[in-house]
C-alpha cells in the first residue's frame, strides 16, 4: 500500500511542477558583462561563488556626463542589496568598482541585475547575468 502511494505521490508532484529549492552550485563561474550608452561604457566580470555571494567588478568610462553602475542579485522573489560605484568624471579616467552580492538561501545569488545611471538619476542602460550568461534589457 505504501508504494502505490508514493509513487502516485511523486507522480503528482511532477505533474504540478513541483521542485527541490535550488542548491548552491558545485562550481564558481566567472561571467564578463559589458554596457554601452552611446560613448559611455561599463565593462567587467560578475565572479557567482559556489556559495551564496557573486561580486561585480569592472570599470566605467563615461564619455559625456557624469555615470556609474548599480547592481543587485535575484533568487526568485529573493532580492540582495542594492550596491552602486562612485560616478565616473565626463572625460575623467575609468571608474574602478566592485560590488559585493549576497543572497543567505539556497541557491544564492542566482541573476545580477545591472543598471547604468546618469547624475540626476536617469537610467540609462540596464542587462542581467546570470551563470549561462547576459541579456541587455535597456
Amino acid at each position: 500500500m505504501r508504494k502505490p502511494l508514493m509513487v502516485m505521490v511523486a507522480a503528482v508532484m511532477a505533474i504540478i511542477g513541483f521542485a527541490a529549492p535550488a542548491q548552491a552550485t558545485a562550481t564558481a563561474v566567472n561571467m564578463p558583462f559589458s554596457m554601452a550608452y552611446g560613448n559611455s561604457t561599463t565593462s567587467g566580470t560578475i565572479h557567482f561563488t559556489d556559495g551564496y555571494s557573486a561580486t561585480v567588478s569592472g570599470a566605467v568610462h563615461a564619455a559625456s556626463g557624469e555615470r556609474n553602475i548599480c547592481a543587485y542579485g535575484v533568487n526568485g522573489t529573493l532580492q540582495s542589496e542594492f550596491r552602486c560605484s562612485d560616478f565616473a568624471a565626463a572625460g575623467g579616467p575609468n571608474q574602478p568598482f566592485s560590488l559585493p552580492l549576497s543572497i543567505p538561501a539556497a541557491g544564492g545569488v542566482q541573476r545580477v541585475d545591472i543598471t547604468m545611471w546618469d547624475r540626476p538619476g536617469t537610467l540609462l542602460a540596464r542587462e542581467f547575468c546570470t551563470r549561462n550568461g547576459c541579456t541587455r534589457l535597456l
